[in-house]
């Protein structure tokens, strides 16, 4: 199901702005512990900050230029050239650089514990793991030059956009590769890139039209377009889950564009196994309905794709997320086959 979604445009820098703060914007990147958002300029082989003041640093050099971001603990992470370079969000210093041999790293994403990059010319898509300063080569083809990438941490798949006429968009699975055809004909041309919202929905930017479309998860029923202002080569997206925001770098002319998102629903969705989770969206205490039969492990999953909280859920009592930052996570219970999305929302 499609919620119904009301945009606002956020921000739009002029042309004259935009070209002292980005060169070549490809990639945004929201950092929901420092409020600020990364964008990649392939310009000035530069990854700049910009704060919510609308201040605009530079965070880091990056050579060769940066591409697609993606923040994975303590680290944001840059794909440059043929792999990928890591910089601590603390302080910008370079702490990670793995080769891919890729011949164009372009779209990233992680799971929490695996960095998954595309390589846009290879048609390949890698698994990258940090913490052994290894890789493999999770998909040797794709068939076709896969751009943006992202987690779906509900149904435990990665979703890729591609470039092209009529591009596809396709999922593949984390530990095997093995893919399935999402959108046969997108009935769009070159998708740059994918995100998601804080309803679940897929929200894709593509250059021909200059289009923001939304997607449902199941992607059936075709995508929905945002009629956002202002597009001109729209790349690799993000979307702000503390903020309601979706994050677009226009490739095009060097700007940056914010655009609110109305998240408030009431409504409570049932998961597959007959559970739900009430209320939906959540202040501070989340319920499982009906109880559970027994004490239940769980995890809680922000959008990042990180373990945020963890324990075990007694039957009939309330799972207290008042400590969350607002925003979209998941709630798994691996034993009882349950993921289910829940939004905590601000208390303003």
């Amino acid at each position: 199901m499609i919620r119904s979604t009301h945009l606002a445009l956020f921000l739009f820098i002029s042309a004259a702005q935009a070209l002292a703060q980005y060169n070549g914007p490809e990639s945004v990147e929201y950092d929901a512990v420092g409020d600020r958002y990364f964008v990649s300029n392939t310009g000035s082989s530069q990854i700049r900050v910009r704060s919510q003041a609308g201040t605009v640093t530079t965070f880091a050099s990056v050579s060769p230029a940066p591409y697609g971001l993606e923040i994975m603990g303590d680290t944001l992470f840059a794909c440059s050239g043929g792999g990928v370079k890591g910089y601590l969000l603390a302080t910008g210093t370079q702490v990670f650089n793995r080769s891919l041999g890729a011949t164009f790293c372009n779209g990233i994403t992680t799971d929490g514990r695996y960095l998954y990059v595309t390589d846009f010319s290879g048609g390949r898509i890698y698994k990258v793991d940090v913490l052994n300063n290894s890789h493999t080569t999770l998909v040797a083809s794709t068939g076709g030059q896969p751009n943006g990438i992202v987690w779906d941490p509900v149904a435990d798949r990665l979703v890729v956009v591609f470039w092209g006429t009529n591009a596809p968009i396709r999922s593949y699975d984390r530990q095997t590769g093995a893919s399935t055809t999402l959108v046969t004909n997108s009935g769009l041309g070159n998708i740059d890139g994918i995100t998601i919202d804080c309803s679940g929905n897929f929200i894709t930017a593509n250059w021909s039209p200059a289009r923001i479309s939304r997607w449902a998860p199941n992607f059936q029923g075709g995508s929905v377009n945002l009629n956002v202002a202002g597009l001109v080569s729209p790349a690799d997206i993000d979307f702000d889950t503390v903020n309601d925001r979706i994050c677009i770098p226009n490739s095009g002319n060097n700007t940056v564009l914010l655009v609110d998102v109305d998240c408030s629903t009431g409504l409570v969705e049932p998961t597959p196994s007959g559970l739900r989770l009430h209320p939906n969206p959540v202040l501070h205490g989340l319920r499982v309905e009906p109880p559970l039969a027994r004490s239940t492990a769980f995890l809680v999953i922000d959008q990042r794709g990180c373990i945020v909280a963890s324990g075990h859920l007694e039957p009939g009592a309330m799972l207290d997320v008042g400590a969350l930052a607002p925003g979209a996570y998941v709630l798994s219970m691996p034993s009882e086959g349950v993921r289910h999305r829940f939004i905590r929302t601000s208390e303003h």
